[in-house]
């Protein structure tokens, strides 16, 4: 399938491809924990990455970057490259964007055919809905993928029904679960910068717009009056999407007047994101990679599912407190934070979770070597 302009023995590079440069900090966590374990694997290799934000993510994290539909500097890159990979979070899917999967399809195909070993990394897959979607997906990754490792095992099975055979498949788990908090200093700095207390007791909300979230936000509201009123808990509105995030956590804020509350809608990088986290008792999200940090650190979570890549990856970590968007309650979210809140004096077996998940994610840089000196 290479073409014979790819055909070269001095390949040195790597190029990375997945949603960065878009504000969000789950995914500049996941290029932070790819890029070092990349690092570790291939130390000579020169790296570059295909960003929306090319000019702030090569200074964020030291490395060459393009603009992610720079399609003729892609393809020189892939030219010169030994390995391409695609990831990580949940790039093959069309629940958010049918145009985003075929780009992400795209650039397999584009690396496949300029001599690139192909690996996706860290991957959730699915939901694929769309049956000319579904066809598409199975030909590209059979075709093109070399290995696929996965963050959690709903996944796998998405591979299966969209019967995905030729490449190595492999479960891992999500790179963020390797990240490790800035040091205390600074997460204090971020905190009072916001006016927040470093060392209160606090429930963190971290909440995003989703269709029928709308009608949803007073039951949030509502959810930190009772955690505050029955258990001390003061309400922290969380932004992991700096950009988006806010203009959700204000009308779930309307319902506490008389109730303190802060808002911490820039929580500096990836880093101080997870100190911030690591200071809560407790985290209600919407937000995958909060729940990601949160677990990270041993923090007792609530989930709410607008996506199923937020149960996916609950169930993967043994995590039972979670419900659907769509038909929540205050009721049933008030319960799930009595059942959060009675494990916060126990985090020994979360922990033990987590660690074992991290064992599963050095798989993800073990295909990274194996590609890398293959």
């Amino acid at each position: 399938m290479p073409d014979k302009e790819a055909v070269k023995t001095d390949r040195n590079g790597i190029v990375i491809c997945g949603a960065y440069g878009l504000g969000n900090a789950g995914d500049e966590a996941i290029l932070s924990a790819i890029l070092r374990e990349v690092r570790t694997a291939a130390p000579d290799a020169e790296i570059t990455v295909l960003s929306r934000d090319p000019a702030e993510t090569a200074a964020q994290n030291d490395v060459k970057a393009l603009y992610m539909f720079d399609l003729p500097g892609m393809g020189k890159a892939m030219r010169n490259a030994r390995l391409y990979i695609n990831g990580g979070g949940s790039l093959i899917q069309d629940a958010t964007s049918r145009r985003s999967l075929w780009y992400y399809l795209y650039t397999l195909y584009a690396a496949k055919r300029r001599g690139c070993r192909v690996l996706m990394y860290g991957c959730g897959i699915g939901p694929v809905k769309h049956r000319g979607d579904r066809n598409l997906t199975r030909r590209v990754l059979n075709r093109c993928a070399d290995t696929i490792t996965l963050r959690e095992s709903d996944s796998l099975r998405e591979l299966e029904a969209l019967r995905v055979t030729k490449p190595e498949i492999i479960l891992s788990a999500d790179p963020a679960l390797t990240l490790t908090p800035a040091p205390e200093s600074e997460v204090d700095a971020v905190l009072e910068r916001a006016g927040i207390p470093p060392h209160g007791r606090y429930l963190c909300l971290a909440l995003r717009n989703w269709k029928g979230y709308d009608k949803k936000a007073p039951i949030f509201g509502a959810a930190a009056r009772y955690a505050w009123e029955k258990y001390g808990l003061t309400p922290v509105f969380t932004a992991i999407e700096k950009r988006q995030d806010p203009a959700a956590h204000r009308p779930a804020a309307k319902a506490l007047q008389g109730v303190p509350h802060y808002f911490l809608d820039d929580a500096g990088d990836t880093g101080t994101i997870i100190g911030a986290l690591s200071r809560m008792e407790v985290i209600l999200s919407l937000r995958l990679h909060a729940l990601i940090f949160a677990a990270g650190q041993g923090i007792p979570l609530v989930g709410v599912v607008y996506d199923p890549k937020v149960s996916a990856f609950l169930r993967y970590l043994g995590e039972d407190l979670f419900a659907d968007l769509d038909t929540l309650t205050e009721t049933e979210l008030c319960a799930l934070l009595d059942g959060a809140v009675s494990r916060a004096g126990n985090p020994e077996a979360r922990k033990r979770a987590v660690e074992s998940l991290r064992a599963v994610e050095s798989r993800n840089m073990d295909a990274v070597r194996r590609l890398w000196e293959k």
